[in-house]
């Protein structure tokens, strides 16, 4: 029985349940956004959608990421063996597969996106994780993308510009600063991810130029009046005095430890910036 649980609490934790649960968020508030959020079939079908690419897409970027993770993250399912590689992978093409019948379901545009969305995926695990750039902003798509799909299933993707905006920008931040975490898993594998290729000071400084946009893009909304007072006083204080905070311990950080620390707290910022958005979009 101990090995049965173990083996359940693996699949678990290779979905990481925290990621799918903010990929339902930003579903919900994408759908939102429209004006036209009600409690339905579309509303679990897209809910469903999103926790199952994202713990596809976990599932598989552990399959491909196995010799990585034995030094960088040994306690993951796969590098750790609690759930064999193979396993790993017919694991996230099954949740791959739920989320493409679930948005066939509600109709054929949903179905075009979650399409791509698997393709791009499968295509950043297998090729682009390692491409300087490329694989970063393909990561950051697939947020954006999050908050597009919600729209869309209630009839107005447009709804969803500026939270997909503010999260591409944030999402590509935070993946430099989980590049210089891996470093040494990286290096290893000969992957060629920004800090490897161009060194930990442009990476740096990448990021910052990053979040710096983002600090002035998060009050665009409350200067053209789409989103209200509220809004202004969340992010100002929840999002652009943690995001300054992260810049400058960045220039501080030199080792994984100082690199995870940071990526948790943009990480945990992130239900700040998206009730930020629930809450000035009335």
């Amino acid at each position: 029985m101990r090995g049965k649980l173990g083996t359940v609490t693996g699949y678990l934790r290779l979905m990481r349940p925290l990621n799918s649960f903010i990929g339902a968020l930003g579903i919900l508030l994408g759908a939102h956004l429209t004006g036209n959020l009600s409690c339905n079939l579309a509303l679990g079908l897209a809910i469903l959608t999103a926790i199952a690419m994202t713990g596809g897409a976990n599932a598989v970027n552990d399959f491909y990421d196995y010799e990585i993770d034995k030094i960088n993250k040994p306690h993951r399912p796969v590098a750790s063996g609690l759930i064999t590689r193979e396993h790993s992978r017919y694991f996230a093409y099954g949740l791959f597969g739920i989320g493409l019948g679930a948005s066939a379901v509600i109709g054929p545009w949903p179905l075009a996106i979650a399409g791509i969305s698997v393709l791009f995926l499968e295509g950043y695990s297998r090729w682009w994780k390692g491409i300087p750039v490329i694989g970063n902003v393909v990561v950051s798509l697939m947020i954006a993308v999050a908050f597009f799909y919600g729209a869309v299933v209630f009839g107005n993707g447009w709804a969803a510009l500026p939270p997909a905006c503010m999260g591409f920008l944030y999402t590509w931040g935070r993946e430099i600063i989980k590049d210089l975490e891996d470093t040494e898993g990286d290096a290893a594998q000969a992957a060629r991810t920004f800090p490897l290729l161009f060194g930990d000071t442009k990476a740096k400084l990448l990021t910052t130029v990053l979040f710096l946009l983002l600090l002035f893009g998060v009050l665009i909304p409350y200067v053209l009046n789409v989103y209200n007072v509220v809004y202004f006083v969340m992010v100002l204080v929840g999002v652009d005095l943690p995001i300054l905070y992260v810049l400058v311990r960045l220039w501080r950080a030199d080792t994984p430890g100082n690199y995870r620390h940071l990526s948790h707290v943009l990480k945990a910022d992130m239900f700040i910036g998206l009730m930020a958005v629930f809450i000035g979009s009335f």
